[in-house]
Protein backbone atom coordinates (compact mmCIF):
# COMPACT_ATOMS: atom_id res chain seq x y z
CA UNK A 1 0.00 0.00 0.00
CA UNK A 2 1.04 3.68 -0.62
CA UNK A 3 1.18 5.61 2.44
CA UNK A 4 2.01 9.40 1.36
CA UNK A 5 2.21 11.91 3.63
CA UNK A 6 0.97 15.58 3.05
CA UNK A 7 1.20 18.85 5.18
CA UNK A 8 4.26 20.07 7.07
CA UNK A 9 2.34 20.46 10.97
CA UNK A 10 -1.18 18.15 9.89
CA UNK A 11 -0.80 14.74 8.04
CA UNK A 12 -3.39 12.38 6.42
CA UNK A 13 -3.05 8.59 6.02
CA UNK A 14 -4.36 7.16 2.64
CA UNK A 15 -3.98 3.49 2.04
CA UNK A 16 -4.69 2.08 -1.52
CA UNK A 17 -6.12 -1.30 -1.88
CA UNK A 18 -7.54 -3.20 -4.71
CA UNK A 19 -7.39 -0.15 -6.48
CA UNK A 20 -9.26 2.04 -4.52
CA UNK A 21 -7.88 4.87 -2.51
CA UNK A 22 -10.01 4.39 0.21
CA UNK A 23 -9.16 6.94 3.19
CA UNK A 24 -8.08 4.80 6.27
CA UNK A 25 -7.55 7.58 9.14
CA UNK A 26 -7.34 11.03 9.82
CA UNK A 27 -4.89 12.24 12.01
CA UNK A 28 -2.90 15.13 13.51
CA UNK A 29 0.76 14.90 14.44
CA UNK A 30 3.01 16.85 16.43
CA UNK A 31 5.29 19.16 14.46
CA UNK A 32 8.64 18.01 13.38
CA UNK A 33 9.73 16.90 10.69
CA UNK A 34 7.72 13.40 9.70
CA UNK A 35 10.55 11.48 7.58
CA UNK A 36 12.76 12.00 11.05
CA UNK A 37 13.33 8.08 11.23
CA UNK A 38 12.61 8.63 15.67
CA UNK A 39 10.41 11.12 15.35
CA UNK A 40 6.47 11.44 17.45
CA UNK A 41 5.13 10.84 13.50
CA UNK A 42 7.24 8.32 12.18
CA UNK A 43 6.21 6.04 15.61
CA UNK A 44 2.71 7.20 15.30
CA UNK A 45 3.01 6.60 11.00
CA UNK A 46 4.44 2.85 11.88
CA UNK A 47 2.26 2.19 15.05
CA UNK A 48 -1.08 2.97 12.34
CA UNK A 49 0.45 1.18 9.19
CA UNK A 50 1.26 -2.20 11.51
CA UNK A 51 -2.47 -1.78 13.04
CA UNK A 52 -4.14 -2.08 9.71
CA UNK A 53 -2.22 -4.46 8.76
CA UNK A 54 -3.15 -6.79 11.12
CA UNK A 55 -6.93 -5.55 10.35
CA UNK A 56 -6.28 -6.87 6.69
CA UNK A 57 -4.87 -9.68 7.92
CA UNK A 58 -7.60 -10.38 10.37
CA UNK A 59 -10.54 -9.83 7.13
CA UNK A 60 -8.31 -12.08 4.94
CA UNK A 61 -8.49 -14.98 7.59
CA UNK A 62 -12.45 -14.26 8.14
CA UNK A 63 -12.62 -14.06 4.00
CA UNK A 64 -10.90 -17.75 3.82
CA UNK A 65 -12.96 -19.25 6.82
CA UNK A 66 -16.59 -18.16 5.47
CA UNK A 67 -14.93 -19.80 1.69
CA UNK A 68 -14.10 -22.68 3.75
CA UNK A 69 -18.11 -23.19 4.69
CA UNK A 70 -19.40 -22.34 1.55
CA UNK A 71 -17.02 -25.56 0.12
CA UNK A 72 -19.22 -27.98 2.54
CA UNK A 73 -22.37 -29.66 2.26
CA UNK A 74 -24.28 -32.67 3.63
CA UNK A 75 -25.45 -35.16 1.14
CA UNK A 76 -28.72 -37.54 2.23
CA UNK A 77 -29.19 -40.80 0.94
CA UNK A 78 -31.89 -43.05 2.31
CA UNK A 79 -31.12 -46.34 0.95
CA UNK A 80 -28.16 -48.75 1.12
CA UNK A 81 -25.18 -46.92 -0.12
CA UNK A 82 -23.47 -48.35 -2.43
CA UNK A 83 -25.54 -50.68 -4.36
CA UNK A 84 -25.47 -51.37 -8.10
CA UNK A 85 -29.27 -49.91 -8.28
CA UNK A 86 -30.80 -46.59 -9.82
CA UNK A 87 -30.62 -44.20 -7.00
CA UNK A 88 -26.75 -45.52 -5.82
CA UNK A 89 -25.59 -44.43 -8.99
CA UNK A 90 -26.99 -41.00 -8.90
CA UNK A 91 -25.82 -40.40 -5.79
CA UNK A 92 -22.48 -41.69 -6.59
CA UNK A 93 -21.89 -39.85 -9.70
CA UNK A 94 -23.41 -36.57 -8.08
CA UNK A 95 -21.42 -36.78 -5.31
CA UNK A 96 -18.50 -37.52 -6.91
CA UNK A 97 -18.94 -34.33 -9.71
CA UNK A 98 -19.32 -31.73 -6.35
CA UNK A 99 -16.61 -32.76 -4.68
CA UNK A 100 -14.48 -32.70 -7.90
CA UNK A 101 -15.20 -29.25 -7.49
CA UNK A 102 -13.68 -28.74 -3.89
CA UNK A 103 -16.63 -29.19 -2.09
CA UNK A 104 -15.62 -31.02 1.15
CA UNK A 105 -19.00 -33.56 1.89
CA UNK A 106 -19.98 -35.67 4.54
CA UNK A 107 -22.26 -38.19 2.85
CA UNK A 108 -25.16 -39.89 5.41
CA UNK A 109 -26.68 -43.10 4.19
CA UNK A 110 -27.63 -46.71 5.53
CA UNK A 111 -25.53 -48.90 7.33
CA UNK A 112 -26.21 -51.23 4.59
CA UNK A 113 -23.65 -51.10 1.31
CA UNK A 114 -20.20 -50.71 0.43
CA UNK A 115 -18.11 -47.77 1.02
CA UNK A 116 -16.70 -45.70 -2.30
CA UNK A 117 -13.34 -44.12 -2.83
CA UNK A 118 -14.20 -40.76 -3.57
CA UNK A 119 -11.50 -38.08 -2.20
CA UNK A 120 -13.26 -35.28 -0.29
CA UNK A 121 -16.26 -37.20 1.03
CA UNK A 122 -16.50 -39.13 3.89
CA UNK A 123 -19.68 -41.58 4.56
CA UNK A 124 -21.34 -41.50 7.60
CA UNK A 125 -23.54 -44.62 8.45
CA UNK A 126 -26.46 -45.18 10.57
CA UNK A 127 -25.86 -47.94 12.28
CA UNK A 128 -26.28 -51.90 10.70
CA UNK A 129 -29.44 -53.70 12.29
CA UNK A 130 -29.03 -57.73 10.59
CA UNK A 131 -32.61 -58.73 11.22
CA UNK A 132 -33.80 -55.94 8.99
CA UNK A 133 -32.48 -58.12 6.21
CA UNK A 134 -31.90 -56.58 2.75
CA UNK A 135 -33.52 -53.20 2.17
CA UNK A 136 -35.48 -53.72 -1.00
CA UNK A 137 -36.59 -50.63 -3.70
CA UNK A 138 -39.49 -48.58 -2.87
CA UNK A 139 -41.66 -47.60 0.38
CA UNK A 140 -41.01 -50.26 3.18
CA UNK A 141 -41.41 -51.01 6.81
CA UNK A 142 -38.13 -51.57 7.40
CA UNK A 143 -36.90 -48.50 5.79
CA UNK A 144 -39.16 -46.22 7.62
CA UNK A 145 -37.70 -47.92 10.34
CA UNK A 146 -34.15 -46.76 9.43
CA UNK A 147 -35.04 -43.23 8.17
CA UNK A 148 -35.77 -42.21 11.67
CA UNK A 149 -31.99 -42.71 13.03
CA UNK A 150 -31.49 -40.98 9.58
CA UNK A 151 -33.70 -38.01 10.83
CA UNK A 152 -31.12 -38.51 14.66
CA UNK A 153 -28.10 -38.25 12.55
CA UNK A 154 -28.90 -35.40 10.50
CA UNK A 155 -30.22 -33.34 13.41
CA UNK A 156 -26.66 -33.84 15.27
CA UNK A 157 -24.57 -33.24 12.40
CA UNK A 158 -25.96 -30.16 11.54
CA UNK A 159 -26.00 -29.27 15.77
CA UNK A 160 -22.05 -29.96 14.81
CA UNK A 161 -21.05 -28.97 11.77
CA UNK A 162 -21.90 -25.48 9.55
CA UNK A 163 -23.13 -26.70 6.27
CA UNK A 164 -23.68 -24.20 3.23
CA UNK A 165 -26.33 -26.81 1.65
CA UNK A 166 -27.68 -30.43 2.14
CA UNK A 167 -28.59 -32.17 -1.04
CA UNK A 168 -31.37 -34.34 0.15
CA UNK A 169 -32.25 -37.62 -2.22
CA UNK A 170 -35.44 -38.83 -2.14
CA UNK A 171 -37.61 -39.17 1.03
CA UNK A 172 -34.86 -37.36 3.41
CA UNK A 173 -36.11 -34.01 1.87
CA UNK A 174 -39.43 -34.68 3.85
CA UNK A 175 -37.57 -33.71 7.26
CA UNK A 176 -35.18 -31.12 5.51
CA UNK A 177 -37.51 -29.06 4.77
CA UNK A 178 -38.21 -28.36 7.92
CA UNK A 179 -34.99 -28.34 9.31
CA UNK A 180 -33.90 -25.52 6.44
CA UNK A 181 -35.09 -22.53 8.28
CA UNK A 182 -34.09 -23.58 12.16
CA UNK A 183 -30.27 -24.32 10.52
CA UNK A 184 -30.55 -21.77 7.51
CA UNK A 185 -28.91 -24.31 5.16
CA UNK A 186 -29.25 -24.15 1.41
CA UNK A 187 -31.82 -27.49 0.23
CA UNK A 188 -31.44 -29.20 -2.92
CA UNK A 189 -33.98 -31.58 -3.74
CA UNK A 190 -33.09 -34.39 -5.78
CA UNK A 191 -36.16 -36.18 -6.82
CA UNK A 192 -35.65 -39.44 -7.85
CA UNK A 193 -39.84 -40.45 -7.86
CA UNK A 194 -43.25 -39.50 -6.47
CA UNK A 195 -43.55 -40.24 -3.09
CA UNK A 196 -47.02 -40.78 -3.38
CA UNK A 197 -47.04 -42.24 -6.53
CA UNK A 198 -44.52 -44.66 -5.03
CA UNK A 199 -47.23 -45.90 -2.69
CA UNK A 200 -49.31 -46.77 -5.08
CA UNK A 201 -46.80 -48.52 -7.28
CA UNK A 202 -45.76 -50.29 -4.84
CA UNK A 203 -49.09 -51.11 -3.49
CA UNK A 204 -48.06 -49.93 -0.07
CA UNK A 205 -51.57 -48.02 1.10
CA UNK A 206 -54.81 -47.15 -1.06
CA UNK A 207 -55.60 -44.87 1.89
CA UNK A 208 -56.60 -41.82 0.19
CA UNK A 209 -55.55 -39.77 3.66
CA UNK A 210 -52.15 -40.91 3.67
CA UNK A 211 -51.77 -40.43 -0.30
CA UNK A 212 -52.92 -36.87 0.48
CA UNK A 213 -50.68 -36.12 2.98
CA UNK A 214 -47.74 -36.95 1.06
CA UNK A 215 -48.69 -35.45 -2.07
CA UNK A 216 -49.16 -32.17 0.24
CA UNK A 217 -45.68 -32.62 2.14
CA UNK A 218 -43.89 -33.15 -1.47
CA UNK A 219 -45.74 -30.25 -2.70
CA UNK A 220 -44.49 -28.13 -0.03
CA UNK A 221 -40.82 -29.56 -0.10
CA UNK A 222 -40.96 -28.48 -4.16
CA UNK A 223 -42.13 -24.78 -3.09
CA UNK A 224 -39.19 -24.43 -0.26
CA UNK A 225 -36.09 -25.73 -1.94
CA UNK A 226 -33.41 -23.57 -3.05
CA UNK A 227 -32.93 -25.86 -5.99
CA UNK A 228 -34.37 -29.64 -7.52
CA UNK A 229 -33.00 -31.94 -9.68
CA UNK A 230 -35.43 -34.50 -11.73
CA UNK A 231 -34.38 -37.19 -13.68
CA UNK A 232 -37.53 -38.07 -16.18
CA UNK A 233 -39.44 -35.70 -18.53
CA UNK A 234 -42.51 -36.85 -16.69
CA UNK A 235 -40.82 -36.09 -13.05
CA UNK A 236 -39.32 -32.47 -14.60
CA UNK A 237 -43.54 -31.34 -15.37
CA UNK A 238 -44.95 -32.36 -12.45
CA UNK A 239 -41.96 -30.75 -10.24
CA UNK A 240 -41.80 -27.55 -12.52
CA UNK A 241 -46.03 -27.16 -12.04
CA UNK A 242 -45.27 -27.09 -8.12
CA UNK A 243 -42.27 -25.04 -7.97
CA UNK A 244 -41.53 -21.42 -8.00
CA UNK A 245 -40.45 -20.13 -11.46
CA UNK A 246 -37.29 -18.56 -10.06
CA UNK A 247 -36.16 -22.08 -8.38
CA UNK A 248 -33.13 -23.46 -10.58
CA UNK A 249 -34.64 -27.00 -12.40
CA UNK A 250 -32.13 -29.67 -13.15
CA UNK A 251 -33.15 -32.85 -15.45
CA UNK A 252 -30.16 -35.14 -15.32
CA UNK A 253 -31.06 -38.44 -16.47
CA UNK A 254 -29.81 -42.05 -15.06
CA UNK A 255 -26.84 -42.90 -16.56
CA UNK A 256 -23.64 -44.80 -16.39
CA UNK A 257 -20.57 -42.70 -17.67
CA UNK A 258 -17.83 -44.07 -15.50
CA UNK A 259 -16.79 -46.83 -13.26
CA UNK A 260 -17.57 -46.83 -9.66
CA UNK A 261 -14.86 -46.78 -8.13
CA UNK A 262 -14.90 -49.04 -4.45
CA UNK A 263 -12.59 -48.84 -1.64
CA UNK A 264 -9.60 -51.40 -1.47
CA UNK A 265 -10.51 -51.96 -5.26
CA UNK A 266 -8.70 -50.95 -8.27
CA UNK A 267 -9.26 -48.10 -10.37
CA UNK A 268 -10.71 -50.03 -13.48
CA UNK A 269 -12.78 -52.48 -11.50
CA UNK A 270 -16.68 -52.72 -12.50
CA UNK A 271 -19.36 -53.07 -9.35
CA UNK A 272 -20.71 -56.70 -9.05
CA UNK A 273 -24.38 -56.47 -8.74
CA UNK A 274 -26.09 -57.81 -5.80
CA UNK A 275 -26.12 -62.10 -6.73
CA UNK A 276 -24.77 -61.50 -10.29
CA UNK A 277 -23.13 -64.27 -11.68
CA UNK A 278 -19.76 -64.11 -12.22
CA UNK A 279 -19.99 -67.06 -15.20
CA UNK A 280 -19.54 -66.70 -19.06
CA UNK A 281 -22.50 -63.97 -19.86
CA UNK A 282 -24.80 -65.72 -22.24
CA UNK A 283 -24.55 -63.65 -26.06
CA UNK A 284 -26.60 -62.39 -28.40
CA UNK A 285 -27.55 -63.07 -32.00
CA UNK A 286 -25.00 -60.96 -34.08
CA UNK A 287 -27.06 -61.23 -36.77
CA UNK A 288 -30.48 -60.05 -35.72
CA UNK A 289 -31.60 -56.11 -34.63
CA UNK A 290 -31.76 -55.98 -30.57
CA UNK A 291 -34.03 -54.50 -28.62
CA UNK A 292 -32.14 -54.32 -25.14
CA UNK A 293 -33.62 -52.96 -22.04
CA UNK A 294 -31.45 -52.64 -19.02
CA UNK A 295 -32.42 -51.93 -15.30
CA UNK A 296 -34.63 -53.36 -12.52
CA UNK A 297 -37.48 -55.50 -12.90
CA UNK A 298 -39.86 -53.51 -10.51
CA UNK A 299 -43.85 -53.42 -11.52
CA UNK A 300 -43.49 -49.10 -12.50
CA UNK A 301 -40.69 -49.86 -14.72
CA UNK A 302 -43.17 -50.89 -17.72
CA UNK A 303 -41.69 -54.27 -18.71
CA UNK A 304 -45.40 -55.68 -18.94
CA UNK A 305 -45.78 -53.44 -21.17
CA UNK A 306 -42.64 -53.82 -22.86
CA UNK A 307 -43.12 -57.44 -23.98
CA UNK A 308 -46.43 -57.13 -25.26
CA UNK A 309 -45.34 -54.00 -27.26
CA UNK A 310 -42.17 -56.11 -28.79
CA UNK A 311 -44.57 -59.02 -29.48
CA UNK A 312 -46.64 -57.07 -32.04
CA UNK A 313 -43.37 -55.33 -33.43
CA UNK A 314 -41.86 -58.90 -34.51
CA UNK A 315 -44.98 -59.12 -36.19
CA UNK A 316 -43.37 -56.70 -38.65
CA UNK A 317 -39.85 -57.42 -38.22
CA UNK A 318 -39.52 -61.10 -37.14
CA UNK A 319 -35.93 -61.01 -36.96
CA UNK A 320 -35.92 -58.28 -33.58
CA UNK A 321 -34.58 -59.90 -30.57
CA UNK A 322 -35.40 -58.46 -27.47
CA UNK A 323 -32.82 -58.10 -24.38
CA UNK A 324 -33.48 -57.93 -20.72
CA UNK A 325 -31.13 -57.05 -18.80
CA UNK A 326 -31.35 -56.86 -14.67
CA UNK A 327 -33.80 -58.68 -12.50
CA UNK A 328 -33.67 -60.96 -9.64
CA UNK A 329 -33.95 -64.52 -10.21
CA UNK A 330 -37.86 -64.47 -9.20
CA UNK A 331 -38.80 -61.28 -11.21
CA UNK A 332 -36.74 -63.30 -14.14
CA UNK A 333 -39.25 -66.45 -13.71
CA UNK A 334 -42.71 -64.07 -13.96
CA UNK A 335 -41.52 -61.79 -17.03
CA UNK A 336 -39.72 -65.03 -19.03
CA UNK A 337 -43.48 -66.80 -18.29
CA UNK A 338 -44.61 -63.54 -19.79
CA UNK A 339 -42.52 -63.26 -22.82
CA UNK A 340 -43.33 -67.55 -23.65
CA UNK A 341 -47.04 -66.30 -23.19
CA UNK A 342 -46.50 -64.01 -26.16
CA UNK A 343 -44.62 -66.57 -28.21
CA UNK A 344 -41.24 -64.90 -27.51
CA UNK A 345 -39.45 -68.09 -27.37
CA UNK A 346 -36.15 -68.25 -28.89
CA UNK A 347 -36.74 -64.85 -29.62
CA UNK A 348 -35.44 -62.84 -26.23
CA UNK A 349 -32.71 -63.00 -23.45
CA UNK A 350 -33.05 -62.76 -19.85
CA UNK A 351 -29.22 -62.16 -18.80
CA UNK A 352 -30.65 -61.63 -14.85
CA UNK A 353 -28.13 -59.21 -12.79
CA UNK A 354 -24.66 -58.54 -14.39
CA UNK A 355 -22.02 -56.99 -13.42
CA UNK A 356 -21.55 -52.93 -14.91
CA UNK A 357 -18.75 -53.79 -17.34
CA UNK A 358 -21.07 -56.33 -18.68
CA UNK A 359 -24.15 -54.38 -18.77
CA UNK A 360 -22.48 -51.47 -20.79
CA UNK A 361 -21.67 -53.72 -23.06
CA UNK A 362 -24.76 -55.45 -23.81
CA UNK A 363 -25.97 -51.97 -24.13
CA UNK A 364 -23.58 -50.90 -26.71
CA UNK A 365 -24.78 -54.46 -29.08
CA UNK A 366 -28.26 -52.95 -29.05
CA UNK A 367 -29.61 -51.30 -32.00
CA UNK A 368 -32.66 -50.22 -29.92
CA UNK A 369 -32.33 -49.38 -26.34
CA UNK A 370 -35.40 -48.86 -24.13
CA UNK A 371 -37.12 -47.03 -21.41
CA UNK A 372 -40.91 -48.04 -21.04
CA UNK A 373 -41.08 -46.39 -17.40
Amino acid sequence: PALPWTGEKGCELRILSGGRDRLADSMQVPEGDPLEPNSPAQKLRKWRERRWLLQVAGRHAAQKETAKRMRRALVIAPQPFFSPRGTPFSVYYRTRITAELDVQIDLLTYGQGQDVDIPGVKIIRIPNIPFLGPIKIGPSIPKLFLDIFVVIWTVCLLIRNRYTFVHAHEESVFFCRFLKPIFRFKLVYDMHSSLPQQLTNFNYTGSRFLIGLFEKLERSCLANADAVITICPDLANYARDHMPEQTPHFLIENSIFDAVKLKGTGANESVQQDGSDTAEKPSCPADRPIVAYAGTFESYQGLDILIPAFARVREKRPDAFLLLIGGMSNQVDHFRKLAKEFGLDGHCLFTGRVDQSSAKRYVESAAVVTSPR
